[in-house]
């Protein structure tokens, strides 16, 4: 879990919500806690995005092409 990183971004009507939620954590462990962070962070972007942007989680160092 050394490199696990994600990112919630979409559109309001304030202009664009973006926030980085990578592993901030020395263990490089998945926390309960950090799991239901990550599960408040999905259900944010599928309750307010209205489809806008990105929700991504996975490994920092694999691009997607």
């Amino acid at each position: 879990m050394m490199n696990f990183c994600g990112e919630i971004q979409y559109e309001n009507e304030m202009g664009t919500v973006h926030s980085d939620i990578c592993l901030h954590n020395e263990e490089g462990m998945v926390t309960e806690d950090y799991r239901k962070f990550l599960h408040d962070c999905l259900n944010e972007w599928l309750d307010k995005s209205n489809g806008t942007g990105a929700f991504w989680i996975g490994n920092a160092m694999v691009r997607i092409k």
